[in-house]
């Protein structure tokens, strides 16, 4: 996998200059009036694949369970049943909606596909609030070719959130967050080599790796400075 190769990067580094080559075109940020996640939780010595902060400041174990914050449906997001209750898209009905909480992201994330250890495409996920993962092309914002994927899988979304954290400076403010939920798809998605839940936000940090399904490509979650 892609945490273990960077895991390892003092002895292979051909994935790590292949994102090292990727993001040195865009290093350079401007100040936003979100108080990004990525401004103030990357630590020396992060690893890929592996939850750091688990929302109090205090690092967490790589072996630690992948933390997941519950979905209120009535307040963030819910997955549509009929017409009724679901926007339409091309004509067809989409399984999502988006929290009153949604926020586009002003840090600058990218998405880093990988297949073994080539790196297919990179995706820069600052034009909108949310991202649908899935294999109907006609509603997927980003296109999952493989058969055991869902036509509606799964969803990247960005939400504003209250700073739990321990630095004075961002007490009181909302940060700007992504998130993953799977939309109860048939075949799950991983995150860090867990199967999350369906129908659950989990927050997802620097270095975390998605795949959808039986798919091998790795999704990798990184952040500009």
């Amino acid at each position: 996998s892609i945490a273990g190769i960077m895991s390892k990067r003092e002895h292979d580094h051909s994935t790590s200059n292949a994102i090292s080559s990727a993001l040195s075109s865009n290093n350079k940020s401007k100040k936003t009036k979100y108080a990004d996640e990525g401004e103030f939780s990357a630590k020396s010595g992060d690893e890929w694949g592996v939850n750091r902060d688990n929302g109090t400041g205090t690092s967490s174990s790589p072996s630690a369970p992948v933390e997941k914050t519950k979905a209120n449906f009535g307040l963030s997001g819910a997955l549509a049943k009929d017409e009724v209750t679901g926007a339409i898209k091309n004509g067809i009905v989409l399984k999502y909606n988006p929290p009153p909480e949604r926020v586009k992201p002003t840090a600058k994330w990218r998405l880093y596909i990988f297949k073994g250890e080539e790196l297919l495409s990179t995706l820069h996920l600052g034009r909108d609030d949310y991202y649908l993962f899935g294999r109907e092309e006609k509603v997927a914002d980003i296109h999952v070719e493989h058969p055991s994927a869902s036509s509606q899988h799964s969803c990247l979304q960005f939400r504003s959130v209250p700073y739990s954290g321990t630095k004075e400076k961002f007490r009181g403010k909302m940060i700007c967050k992504p998130y993953i939920i799977d939309l109860e798809s048939t075949n799950g998605t991983w995150l860090n080599g867990e199967k999350i839940e369906g129908g659950r936000y989990y927050e997802l940090k620097k270095g975390d790796v998605i795949r959808f399904g039986e798919s091998k490509r790795e999704y990798v979650m990184m952040l500009d400075k």
